[in-house]
Order: C-alpha cells, then sequence, then structure tokens
C-alpha cells in the first residue's frame, strides 16, 4: 500500500507550468475540419468549371480518337465433345499380355488416354506452330509487316516463336471436368477467319490423333506378326492372335471416323456482333480520367500559390 511522502513530494507546486505540451484538439473538431477542407475544395471546382469542363472533354476526345483507331474484332466459338473410345475387351488381356501388349505399343489400360492426349497436344505450341505452318497464317497474322502486292516482307519476317505467342494470345480453351465439353475461342479482325481457324483446329487434331493411332496401330501389328510366328503355346497363340485383331479394329474405326478425337457440338460460325472495342466506355473512361487531372492540377495549384504567398 502506497502513502504520501512529504520529503518526495515536488517542491513548488504552485508556480507556472514547466515541459513540453501536447494539446489534442476534441474529435468534433477535427471532423469539422475536415468537412470544411471539403467545402473549400467543392468551391474551388465550382470556380474552376471551366478549366474542369475543357480537361473532361479533351480526355473524352482524346480517347475517343484511340478508341476509333482501334481495329474491331469478332470472337468465334466453337463447343466440342470427346469422342468415346473403343475398348474392344482388352481390359481382360491386361495381366496375361501386359509386357507384349507394353511393347507393341498397345494401352490394355483403363482408358481415356486419347481424351487427355488430344487436350494436351491442342493446347500444346507445337500445335499451333504445325497448324501457323499448314495453313501459311504468318502473312494473316503480321499482315501491319507484309507487302501484300510484292508477297514479300515490308518489315523484318516475324519468327515462329513470335507468331505462336500472337495466336495462343488470341485463342481460349476451357474444358468443363464435369461434362467434359471443350469451348474453343478464338479473337480476330474478321469474323469469316475467326470461325475458320477455330473449326480448322479442331480438324487439324483429328486428323493428327487419326493418323498417330493408325500408325501406332500399323506398328503394333508388325510386332504382333512376328511374336505370333516365335509363340509356341495354344493359349499365348490365342492371346496375340486377339490383340492383332484389336488392331485391326483400331485401324479400321481410325480410317473412317472422321471426328476422331473431338466431334462438334456447336461448330463456330462467323459472328455478327462484335467483341470489341466498346468504344463509348472508353471515351466515358477518358471523359472520367480528364476531370480527375483537372480537379488534381486545380487543387495543387491552389496550394502551391497559398505556400508561396505565405513564404512571401
Amino acid at each position: 500500500m502506497h502513502t504520501f511522502d512529504p520529503k518526495r513530494a515536488p517542491a513548488n507546486l504552485d508556480g507556472p507550468p514547466s515541459g513540453y505540451f501536447l494539446v489534442v484538439p476534441p474529435a468534433d473538431i477535427e471532423d469539422e475540419t475536415d468537412a470544411i477542407d471539403l467545402i473549400k475544395i467543392g468551391g474551388l471546382l465550382r470556380e474552376k468549371w471551366k478549366l474542369l469542363l475543357a480537361m473532361t472533354l479533351l480526355g473524352a476526345l482524346i480517347a475517343g480518337a484511340v478508341a476509333l483507331e482501334m481495329r474491331t474484332v469478332y470472337r468465334a466459338r466453337a463447343i466440342v465433345a470427346p469422342t468415346a473410345e473403343s475398348q474392344g475387351g482388352q481390359g481382360g488381356l491386361k495381366k496375361e499380355l501386359g509386357g507384349i501388349a507394353e511393347l507393341a505399343g498397345i494401352d490394355i489400360g483403363n482408358g481415356g488416354g486419347r481424351k487427355v492426349e488430344a487436350l494436351a497436344v491442342l493446347n500444346s505450341k507445337g500445335f499451333v506452330r504445325d497448324f501457323i505452318i499448314k495453313n501459311d497464317l504468318l502473312p494473316i497474322l503480321f499482315a501491319e509487316r507484309w507487302d501484300a502486292k510484292s508477297k514479300t516482307w515490308a518489315k523484318t519476317p516475324p519468327t515462329m516463336e513470335i507468331a505462336v505467342k500472337r495466336f495462343m494470345g488470341r485463342r481460349t480453351i476451357d474444358e468443363n471436368t464435369k461434362s467434359g465439353l471443350v469451348t474453343i475461342d478464338f479473337v480476330w479482325y474478321s469474323p469469316e477467319i475467326a470461325a475458320q481457324w477455330t473449326n480448322g483446329m479442331i480438324d487439324m487434331i483429328n486428323d493428327r490423333m487419326r493418323d498417330t493411332d493408325v500408325r501406332t496401330a500399323d506398328n503394333s501389328l508388325d510386332y504382333l506378326n512376328r511374336e505370333l510366328g516365335n509363340a509356341n503355346g495354344v493359349e499365348l497363340r490365342q492371346a496375340i492372335a486377339h490383340l492383332i485383331e484389336n488392331q485391326v479394329d483400331n485401324k479400321m474405326v481410325a480410317n473412317v471416323q472422321r471426328d476422331y478425337a473431338y466431334h462438334f457440338i456447336d461448330r463456330a460460325i462467323p459472328p455478327e456482333t462484335k467483341s470489341g472495342p466498346w468504344r463509348s466506355l472508353i471515351t466515358a473512361g477518358g471523359a472520367v480520367l480528364g476531370f480527375m487531372l483537372g480537379a488534381v492540377f486545380v487543387i495543387v495549384r491552389r496550394r502551391t500559390q497559398r505556400a508561396a504567398a505565405a513564404s512571401c
């Protein structure tokens, strides 16, 4: 328990205060000061309304001019679904002929490999590069560098890496994991070209997957026929013959099935409505930006003038 000790008390409590003091204004005074500042700023902006109007119109004009220079683009969209794979009863041979099937390049697993592979190839840079080369798209992708009359490059020819980057920047691929549907969007200046390239990518992935499976089936048949000639056991020969039959069926399906990896749910058609740019929104944004810059200029200028007057 503390007690008062007269010896430790300050010698003089009646004199004037000494030391440092911090005056804290009440909260209502601060709020009133902020309100006064906002009122002053509002009055200043009303006073300079002509300058603000000029800045707003200037911002709108500049943004509108930029928007008019921007080329109109169109978005083509195609929706496809993976084509179902036929397993051909190969699952029952997994234990018995797993080694031979693997050497022959035959997948006797759980299936679904074509779906995963097709989507991976469709998203790959190599596929885009081959698509550009096959369809000779460089003059279209870089029309600003291409001289159509002389059929030569007016500027430095673009590299394939830059072309792939530009192409993939215009394309989006989205897979619905629940339904398995794949949506392909492509944005370009021409609606006809946008639709043509969107459908062309699906046609090309179908052709590529088909050709790959046909070559795989041919290689597998060559190997299995050699193994069949060297096999001694009856059961082994029957199993190999069954694998040969499956590969013949796979090759036949690949040769006759047009939509091999994907089939169209909704084929892309040339869009009639533009995807951008939205020139009215760009113009409005320019007007807002012009007004804000004008307001900042007015406020900063007034404070600079006051500071200069106070220093004199």
